[in-house]
């Protein structure tokens, strides 16, 4: 942890953006691709990493739990319903603003676990699926799957074929 780090609100922040870069590298060693981070559309909703799965057209909207301890469960556990309803409504913000009709899309969960000095990652893909954050009988909101580009035509508050400046915590 870093030292400058003085507030306890501040260090579980920086141990979340810590998280997502170990996320970040995590995803591009096992072969995806990423396109955006903290997406946040104007509509509402968020998504923690955006990213394409490398020589298909699938794309997976990550979000990140990172914890120093499992006192209170595993850090999936904290992924509540509303927080996925939020994921979703970006995943389809985002879907929206594609040239294509439709692409093949998933909701990912990554764990960081940062225990005794060790970083330790676990990947759950398809850790929830678009119906569930719905009410009964409502359309879905990801398509099926074509050929096609996965990059928005546009992003609010930037473009995605460029990723935002790192900051330091």
């Amino acid at each position: 942890m870093p030292r400058f780090c003085s507030s306890r609100d501040l260090q579980a922040a920086c141990l979340g953006k810590i998280g997502e870069r170990k996320a970040e590298e995590f995803l591009s060693k096992a072969g995806y691709k990423l396109l955006y981070r903290n997406f946040r559309p104007r509509r509402g909703g968020e998504v923690d990493l955006v990213f394409r799965v490398r020589g298909r057209v699938e794309l997976v909207f990550v979000e990140v739990k990172t914890r120093s301890d499992e006192r209170f469960g595993q850090p999936a556990e904290a992924v509540t319903w509303k927080q996925q309803r939020r994921i979703v409504q970006a995943a389809d913000e985002w879907l929206s603003m594609l040239e294509v009709d439709e692409v093949t899309a998933r909701f990912d969960i990554i764990e960081v676990l940062f225990l005794d000095g060790i970083w330790n990652i676990r990947h759950i893909p398809d850790a929830f699926q678009a119906e569930e954050t719905r009410h009964p009988g409502s359309q879905p909101v990801i398509p099926g799957a074509i050929l096609g580009d996965v990059l928005p035509r546009r992003a609010h508050g930037g473009a995605a074929r460029f990723l935002p400046r790192r900051r330091r915590c």
